[in-house]
């Protein structure tokens, strides 16, 4: 066994390092070597962690998105899917990349890298439509169903972000986007 720091402990150095660097220098000024520099590991050993700086943004959504594909795959319905992964997101993970937009000049690249993730998001759910009303449906009616379902799901968790010191649990913010669209 090679003596070193555990996986684990280089991917939150690098993640904290990130964020301090952003709220010091920002995000445009803040390059890949000086996060890597920072967290006490090479520019290889952040690449083996994430694909891009802009990944340092969206780690609790990607992380979010995943373990909703996982649930989707299962046996719970859309709904139940969503809401258990809600549940799981405690507000001690609330990006700071949203909440410090401003400080860490995150905004532009939060909107552009967003995107993929709202694709994700939208192509998991037109999947899980898909399986839940099998030739019931229209490739049309399936990509609006799936589209308001991420819509609702991206506002609640702006919401919740930006919610402040009166901040509910995520849940609860889901479940009242959810029943906007009807998703009962």
């Amino acid at each position: 066994m090679t003596p070193g720091r555990p996986k684990s402990s280089s991917r939150q150095m690098i993640e904290e390092a990130a964020a301090e660097l952003f709220l010091e220098q920002s995000y445009a000024g803040t390059t890949i070597e000086e996060i890597a520099a920072r967290a006490g590991v090479s520019r290889a050993t952040f690449f083996n962690y994430f694909e891009s700086k802009s990944d340092l943004l969206w780690i609790d959504a990607d992380n979010a998105i995943e373990a909703l594909e996982r649930e989707l795959n299962g046996e719970a319905g859309t709904r139940e899917a969503i809401l258990k992964i809600a549940e799981s997101v405690g507000v001690e993970r609330v990006p700071l990349s949203l909440t410090q937009a401003e400080a860490m000049g995150t905004s532009e690249e939060i909107t552009a890298s967003g995107l993929a993730r709202v694709a994700r998001l939208s192509a998991a759910l037109t999947r899980a439509a898909r399986r839940e009303t099998p030739g019931a449906a229209s490739s049309l009616e399936l990509q609006v169903r799936a589209n308001s379902i991420t819509g609702a799901l991206t506002a609640a968790w702006g919401a919740w972000a930006l919610g402040g010191t009166s901040r509910e649990p995520l849940r609860n913010y889901v479940e009242k986007a959810l029943a906007l669209v009807e998703i009962e």
